[in-house]
Parts: structure tokens; sequence; C-alpha cells
């Protein structure tokens, strides 16, 4: 798998666990210069850690400068970053919806106009991790359902606004992955479940979920010069479960 130019200035959010993690470690290992934007500081060695709430538009401007100020291009911007809510939709709150849709929706939004200079300085590239709940229906899900489907056609709508501009926008939906925010999920499943609903939060491929660096891999790949052609693609990595 080649790499556009090495080293490349890497920008992942969401980069202190899960697929984030995993990602911004298969960037360093590629010799990439990869920063971890996040609330926490646990990002993968090697990394640099920037303190960012993605939800607030003063934190994501701040990180872009901090990155820029060292490095005149951004290559390659992951948005990774994300929450989820789970339970029935009678049960939704506003601050539960607020929530969502901020950090899982509008903080990618916010990350690409604060980058999207420096990405078309360099013809870089966009990878956006939205979910399979943002590309077929899920079940008890609607906040985070309708958050991942504006991001998924956000990514789509972007890719044909910036192709003259050479940026490439691409999105991943994944399935169950062994992520905290799977365990999250996990411990809010409502009492009176229907069996007939929950089938359609179950993968084909049985045995085990997805992992964070499978997902990591693909996110790599869409970044690569081997996906120099492809934009506005929406790659399901769901085990069939759309």
């Amino acid at each position: 798998m080649g790499d556009l130019q090495a080293p490349r200035v890497v920008v992942i959010t969401g980069a202190a666990s899960g697929i984030g993690f995993a990602t911004a470690e298969l960037f360093r290992d590629l010799g990439d210069t990869v920063f971890g934007l996040d609330i926490a500081p646990t990002v993968p060695d090697g990394v640099t850690y920037v303190e960012t709430d993605v939800g607030d538009r003063a934190a994501v401007e701040a990180a872009v400068a901090t990155v820029t100020a060292a490095h005149d291009h951004i290559d390659v911007l992951a948005n990774i970053a994300g929450v989820v809510q789970f339970g029935r939709f009678h049960t939704i709150t506003d601050a539960e919806w607020d929530r969502v849709q901020t950090i899982d929706l509008k903080g990618p939004f916010m990350l690409m106009q604060a980058a999207l200079p420096w990405l078309k300085a360099c013809r870089g590239n966009i990878v956006n991790v939205s979910s399979v709940a943002g590309h077929v229906p899920q079940p008890y899900a609607a906040a985070y359902s309708a958050a991942k489907g504006g991001l998924t056609m956000m990514t789509r709508s972007l890719a044909l606004e910036l192709g003259p501009d050479r940026v490439r926008v691409n999105a991943i939906c994944p399935g169950s992955t062994d992520t905290p925010l799977v365990d999250e999920v996990a411990a809010t499943f409502p009492d009176d479940l229907d069996p007939r609903v929950m089938d359609r939060l179950m993968m084909m491929l049985p045995g085990r979920n997805i992992t964070p660096a499978e997902i990591g891999s693909a996110v790599v790949y869409l970044a690569s010069k081997d996906a120099r052609m492809m934009t506005g693609t929406v790659l399901a990595f769901d085990g069939g479960m759309s």
C-alpha cells in the first residue's frame, strides 16, 4: 500500500481510544507525522497529542492552528471521534440529542471547515468514520442514526464540491466493533427489546466483532495513493449488516 507522500501530516480525532487509537498507530508505523485530537491524553506513543473538544469551534480552530504552526499543510484528516445514544425514541432528551449531533455531525463539519485551506494546498484527503447506522436503518438509535446519516451524506456532498480541488472525501461505515463505544451501547439496551427488531443489529458474518485495527486499515487505504481515484465512497465495513 503506497503513500501519497512520506511523511504525511495526519490529523486524527478520537485518537485516545478505539478506532482512533488504532488508526493513529497505523499511520505512525508508516512513518507519518500524526496529531491525535481528543479530550483525553491517552494517544499512542509517537503521536502528538492536542487536547481538543471536537464539539467546540474555538477548540477545533486552535487545534488546527497548532498543527499548521508546525507544518504548512494537512495531508489527511480522519474524523473518528464519536459518541452514541441508544434507547427507545420517546426517551431521548434534548440534551442527549444535542450531544450526539454536536460530536458526531457538527464536530466533523467544523474540523473539515478549519482544515480545508491546508488540505486544498496539498491536495489532501478526508476520511470520515460514520457507522452502519448512517447507512441503513438501525433500531433504538434514532439520534445516532440521524447524526451518522448526516455525516454520510455530508461526505458525499463534499466529495462533489471538492472534486475540482483534487481533495478526496470518503467515509467508512463500521458495524459492531470492539470499542468502548460498543460497550456503552450494550449497557443501555432497553429491557423490553423486540428480538425481531434486534436481528437488524446482527452481522451476517458470525463469530466475532470487527477489530479497531481492521477499520483503521481501511482508513489508511482510503488515504493512500492506491485509492487516489476514490472519492464520495461510502465503504460498508459491517460484516454484512447492510
